[in-house]
């Protein structure tokens, strides 16, 4: 049962109706605020755009799958613990025990077993004030995960995005779509680490590349689109992924090629 697959962060954030009667999950809200606000390839109920505070988004995790490869790694958002912060993005609910068994298993495996991420759960606030506050999933790297890289300065963070590129595309369009999102979905709110960033690899990509990427359609973009519905069939959530199960993602070395061996 997916109930007792998952640890007590999990059940701490359902409502007292989000079990059935044998004690599967039948409702969950997941909070994306990296690739999550742009490709789902899951099944949801409901989208809501809002923060979570206590964090600050920084690009402190290595990617060596979706964005990058383990000689060349990417760099991708994590949430790092700042009481003064706030991190925009977005919340997709999940409803019924298909929708929360897919989301889940994609989730595992993207998040968890390629990209090295553990969960907490935290307090989402919807940017429209008339809906309710709610506690949410957030998939996240803490020091103990070898693809954390810790504080990285902003010029170092830059030149991996610039360099880099994985199953999913380049780097640095993770990078784009994210501004891109802040700007069209929050744009009362200014992300100066987001954008200082985001100028800075388009300075080292040159003005061509930049706006080249800035609007290429990924592989990762289209199954976004298609696989919202429920009956779309479950391989099309995996299509992009080197693995369908944990234990397949197991034996690829994830891990930088520095930290390799």
């Amino acid at each position: 049962m997916i109930a007792n697959s998952y640890s007590d962060k999990h059940l701490a954030i359902m409502t007292p109706s989000a079990t059935d009667p044998d004690g599967e999950l039948t409702e969950l809200w997941v909070f994306g605020y990296g690739s999550l606000t742009w490709n789902t390839c899951f099944p949801y109920t409901a989208r809501v755009v809002g923060s979570v505070p206590g964090f600050s988004r920084r690009f402190w995790q290595a990617n060596t799958v979706h964005r990058g490869t383990p000689d060349q790694p990417g760099r991708v958002a994590t949430l790092v613990p700042d009481e003064k912060a706030v991190t925009w993005g977005v919340a997709y609910q999940l409803k019924g025990h298909g929708q929360v068994t897919r989301a889940l298993q994609h989730l595992t495996i993207r998040e968890g077993a390629l990209g090295g991420y553990t969960t907490e759960a935290a307090r989402f606030l919807p940017a429209d004030e008339s809906l309710s506050t709610r506690q949410v999933l957030v998939y996240l790297s803490t020091e103990e995960n070898p693809l954390y890289l810790g504080h990285s300065t902003q010029q170092e963070t830059a030149v991996a995005i610039a360099a880099a590129a994985g199953r999913c595309g380049h780097n640095a369009e993770y990078l784009f779509k994210l501004a891109r999102f802040m700007r069209t979905s929050v744009p009362m709110v200014t992300d100066d680490y987001l954008f200082d960033l985001e100028a800075m690899v388009k300075s080292l990509l040159g003005q061509e590349r930049a706006e080249e990427l800035e609007t290429s359609q990924t592989v990762a973009d289209e199954l976004s689109l298609t696989c919202r519905k429920d009956s779309v069939p479950m391989p099309c959530r995996f299509e992009y992924l080197p693995c369908r199960t944990v234990a397949e993602c197991h034996r690829i070395d994830t891990r930088p090629a520095s930290e390799s061996g």
